[in-house]
Parts: C-alpha cells; sequence; structure tokens
C-alpha cells in the first residue's frame, strides 16, 4: 500500500474525517509519537504519548493505552515490508497508511475478526500478518473503554484535534 499523497484531485484526509470519535484520534496520536520515537531514537516522543494518554484517561488507563498501541506499532515494523508513512502528531491531515491503520483499529473495536485479520496482511503486505492481527485485538477493548471515558469529557470542551 503507498502513501496518499496530496494533490488536487485527492488531497490528505482530515482526522477529523478519518477517526470516528475522541478514542480513536488518541489511537492516531499514540501511534504518531511512538512511530516518532522509533524513527529518531528519542524517548521524550514515548514520554509524549504517555503524557498526552495519561492526562485525559488517567496513569492506569493511559498507560495501558499506550501498551496497546505500541503493540500495533511494533507488528507494524515487524511486518510491514517497506517504509510506513506517519505524520507528526498533531498535523490534521493522515497518510494512506495511517487511514488504513485507523480503519483497522475501527474493525477490530466492531470486532470483526475475520476483517482484521485480512486487512491486517493487506497493510502489511503479505498472505498474513498474524502480529499485528493480534495487536489490534487486543488493543481494541482498550480503544473502546477510553471512547467511554472521553466522550462526556469532550462534550462542550472541544476536541482533541
Amino acid at each position: 500500500m503507498q502513501p496518499s499523497v496530496p494533490n488536487a484531485r485527492n488531497p490528505l484526509r482530515r482526522v477529523a474525517e478519518a477517526c470516528r470519535d475522541e478514542a480513536e484520534i488518541l489511537a492516531l496520536s499514540v501511534a504518531r509519537f511512538v512511530a516518532a520515537g522509533y524513527m529518531t531514537g528519542d524517548v521524550a516522543c514515548w514520554d509524549a504519548a504517555f503524557n498526552g494518554a495519561e492526562e485525559l484517561l488517567g496513569s492506569h488507563e493511559g498507560g495501558r493505552f499506550v501498551a496497546g498501541m505500541v503493540g500495533i506499532v511494533r507488528a507494524l515494523r515487524v511486518e510491514h515490508d517497506g517504509d510506513w508513512s506517519f505524520m507528526p502528531a498533531s498535523c490534521c491531515r493522515l497518510t494512506g497508511h495511517e487511514c488504513a491503520l485507523v480503519a483497522l483499529i475501527g474493525r477490530g473495536r466492531r470486532g470483526a475478526w475475520d476483517e482484521v485479520a485480512q486487512e491486517a496482511a493487506a497493510l502489511a503486505g503479505r498472505e498474513a500478518a498474524p502480529r499485528l492481527t493480534a495487536a489490534v485485538c487486543a488493543a481494541a477493548e482498550t480503544i473502546d473503554a477510553a471512547a467511554v471515558r472521553l466522550a462526556p469529557a469532550c462534550r462542550g470542551a472541544g476536541v482533541l484535534h
């Protein structure tokens, strides 16, 4: 899968268009920080992921949330051949890779496990991507719990992105 390239006919999607709720926006942001940490080797990126999630969800749930997203990004690094494109954490646009990741997370949250396995394999560019499938399945419940927790907190207070 090639990342989206912005042009007049194919602009990059906005976060609000691709993410169905605040939990998916947070998941994308955390994934971006984790990916940046891998790319730069700077632990401050991972600290930023934890700080943001813990501020919104508390230390226990925030830590679990980040751990789930680390599992997904790590699985992508292991099973995806080639480069992976992520935008900076605060960017309001998504790459094609990020759109596919958000869609994959959404399938996991809906419990569409067969679709998760198929899309994880497609995303990784392989016949099967068992680590990515397992990581999405493992993170789905935590992301759903965050959605419940974030929904009341964000009503009337704006959105995360």
